[in-house]
């Protein structure tokens, strides 16, 4: 605030006392509230939040609004509210479908389902859910003689190949 500014409002307040005690100024308690910044005066009303930068033109004053980003930023607390409620419950669902397709683990020496007559391997019969059944060392054994039979004619095959080129090189 310049000097003479200053010295004109204390003019006036000196020169009508009765008005200046029966009337406080907003700034004053009031609904606004004034702090002097680089160029000018920001005004925040109280009631509503609004801020507005007060600047000297002319012969007066004037205010103008300053941007405020609180409504946006309310908003998207609003939208990532909902979205995180919205992936809560999709973790919980997707919690219920796990633990429906996590089956127990079998131990050593438990009866094992479908093992000896019954029900199909894998299915425990009654709630139409399907089980884990471990294979047994017969079942191991088969697969093992299989894949090695397998790699042996693998192997004589590619002996074959490696022949056939180094003879068809020659």
């Amino acid at each position: 605030m310049r000097l003479s500014t200053f010295c004109a409002l204390v003019a006036i307040i000196i020169a009508c006392p009765a008005a200046a005690q029966s009337a406080p100024p907003d700034t004053e308690g009031g609904r606004y509230v004034l702090r002097r910044v680089d160029d000018g005066l920001m005004r925040v009303d109280r009631q509503t939040g609004a801020t507005s930068l007060c600047r000297k033109r002319g012969s007066g004053w004037a205010c103008e609004a300053v941007a405020d980003d609180r409504e946006a930023l309310e908003e998207e607390i609003a939208r990532l509210s909902r979205e995180n409620a919205e992936l809560a419950m999709e973790i919980g669902r997707l919690r219920e479908q796990l633990a429906k397709v996590q089956a127990p683990r079998d131990l050593p020496g438990q009866a094992q389902p479908g093992a000896g007559g019954g029900a199909a391997p894998g299915d425990d019969g009654a709630s139409g859910e399907r089980t884990l059944r471990l294979p047994t060392d017969e079942e191991i054994d088969e697969v093992a003689r299989t894949f090695e039979s397998m790699m042996r004619r693998f192997m004589d095959s590619m002996k074959a190949l490696r022949e056939r080129y180094e003879n068809e090189r020659l």
